[in-house]
């Protein structure tokens, strides 16, 4: 079959012939309809989120399952599927409280520490695998597995939103971003979109912004940022996490509120004064 191969961290991924994968116990192969790609395929090329290659990239998968491996019972062949980028567990005390990705007996992710799913088909775990819901095409799937469940997780369990609050998100423009924007309107809330690419900015304010704002190439923006917005946010997104940007986002978050970083550049650090995470919670 065909697939979308890195042979090594920091090569190119290339397109080549290799073996079909057979499932053994406990997983499935899906036969791969859609696979999304985005900057976290470039986080597992360059090798920052550690796994081992050669390696079969690509974990926003969906498609229908083709092979079921021996004491498989949830799935059957014809059945529609997306699934988690996550290996966990399912036993341990993270995974039965809903928080699998803190999993202790964390496997890795999909397309970095196992073969993912930018090839014609892929073996996956029975457990994390999750049915597509009739109505929805396997684009849409494959998308909403990764780029859409993520600032869903963020909204609904990390930095909870009420109707008619504020949220800033720092790189609304990316592949992430527009879904974070989409998400917080999704909620009720008002939404800024911070972009520094021009014509990222203009797209944005077809995509459910309240407002679009452009840093420009200034270092320390975040004092004009609360001039000319209006004041802070109750919760400020980070998609980028730079250290401009970890830096300047805390400043936009008033009280009571929340800065949440999706996304990481590695050794990126930044100064924090604790005074506001006391005083101002």
């Amino acid at each position: 079959m065909r697939a979308a191969v890195l042979e090594a961290f920091g090569a190119d991924v290339r397109i080549a012939e290799v073996d079909e994968p057979k499932p053994d116990v406990g997983e499935v192969r899906v036969n791969v309809a859609a696979c999304g790609v985005g900057l976290t395929l470039e986080r597992a090329r360059t090798g920052a989120l550690g796994g081992s290659a050669p390696r079969i990239v690509g974990h926003e998968v969906a498609g229908t399952v083709a092979e079921v491996g021996a004491e498989v019972e949830r799935w059957q062949t014809g059945d529609r599927v997306t699934t988690s980028f996550y290996l966990t567990c399912g036993s341990c005390q993270w995974c039965v409280s809903g928080r699998e990705t803190l999993c202790d007996n964390w496997g890795g992710f999909v397309g970095v520490h196992v073969d993912g799913g930018l090839a014609e088909s892929v073996v996956l775990p029975e457990r994390n695998l999750v049915r597509i819901p009739d109505g929805v095409g396997f684009d849409e799937a494959a998308v909403a597995a990764d780029a859409i469940a993520t600032p869903y997780h963020a909204f609904a369990a990390r930095a909870p939103i009420s109707p008619g609050q504020t949220v800033a998100v720092i790189g609304a423009g990316g592949g992430v971003g527009v879904h974070v924007v989409g998400m917080a309107r999704a909620f009720g809330a008002n939404v800024i979109g911070i972009e520094r690419d021009a014509d990222k900015e203009r797209a944005l304010r077809d995509h459910g912004c309240d407002a679009v704002w452009n840093p420009g190439d200034e270092a320390d923006w975040s004092s004009r940022f609360l001039g000319e917005v209006g004041g802070k946010v109750d919760v400020c997104v980070d998609t980028v996490a730079a250290r401009a940007t970890l830096s300047n986002g805390q400043e936009l978050v008033g009280r009571g509120g929340t800065l949440l970083v999706i996304g990481f550049q590695g050794g990126v650090t930044f100064e924090l004064d604790p005074k506001s995470l006391v005083l101002d919670e």
